[in-house]
């Protein structure tokens, strides 16, 4: 039984990565917990300048249990609805920390978050921080569905890698169980910047990928360019990629690819899902 973590704020954003997640595990038996907890970032944004945030806000915006019950009853009159059971959790902290709590208590599997790819003053692609933060912060694979995505197949995976860190069996099991109930094929795609031949250790770590995915459709691809977030948009273009997946803590990858992209309008950001292994 899959256990996944779905954050929401009864927004359009997370109601479509709610979709998505339905989707995705139409066929499996699933527990759905689907946490609204207070988010910071967004109360500090909002106080414009308090010395502290006020934690009340968030409350008395909406009604949590009246939300979840019109919640509920649209996921039950969805035609995505498989195998699934949903409980609803009202946080009482801020998000991180109760996302945190759930992780353990629940033995969560995956947590699902939505996102418009947009920071909070809208002028440039980067993730929220919210977002951000429940990235880096939990210790927990992580699926970030953009506003615009919609799950059709899963039939083409790009895995962006600079072959600098070894990925654990444990991490690549997870998703390996994903994959192969959609028998899906991994690409495997060495991002750099410049054309240079892998040294020994970043040999033995594709060798290693290559070893693990033997008997599981996979391909080796390179991409150079200066703009990393071109060459991955690039490839999805080419290879119709349905979803990224990358290791969390390979982390200079991230910062241009999914935190802090210099070029404006990439596409992915809006329309491609990411899964990111811890």
């Amino acid at each position: 039984m899959n256990n996944i973590l779905i954050l929401t704020d009864f927004s359009d954003n997370s109601w479509n990565s709610i979709k998505y997640a339905l989707a995705l595990f139409q066929n499996k038996s699933c527990n759905f917990y689907l946490l609204n907890a207070l988010n910071l970032h967004k109360e500090r944004l909002e106080d414009k300048g308090d010395e502290k945030p006020n934690l009340e806000k968030k409350k008395n915006a909406i009604n949590p249990k009246i939300e979840f019950e019109k919640l509920i009853n649209k996921i039950n009159s969805s035609a995505l609805k498989g195998n699934h059971i949903f409980i609803p959790i009202i946080g009482e902290k801020d998000i991180i920390e109760e996302a945190r709590l759930q992780i353990i208590e629940k033995k969560i599997n995956l947590i699902v978050i939505g996102t418009n790819g947009m920071s909070s003053n809208g002028r440039k692609n980067n993730i929220s921080p919210t977002s951000e933060e429940i990235i880096t912060k939990l210790k927990c694979s992580i699926l970030v569905v953009p506003n615009e995505a919609s799950f059709s197949s899963l039939k083409e995976v790009a895995f962006p890698t600079d072959y600098t860190y070894f990925n654990e069996a444990v991490l690549l099991q997870n998703m390996m169980n994903l994959l192969n109930s959609h028998k899906s094929s991994t690409r495997f795609v060495f991002m750099a910047k410049k054309n240079e031949e892998l040294n020994k250790e970043q040999r033995w770590n594709m060798e290693t990928l290559q070893d693990y995915f033997v008997n599981q459709s996979h391909s080796f691809h390179t991409e150079i360019n200066n703009n990393l977030e071109l060459s991955i948009e690039n490839f999805i273009k080419k290879n119709h990629i349905d979803l990224i997946v990358m290791a969390a803590k390979n982390l200079n990858l991230f910062e241009q690819i999914l935190f802090r992209p210099k070029i404006k309008n990439i596409r992915y950001y809006f329309i491609t899902p990411f899964l990111i292994l811890h």
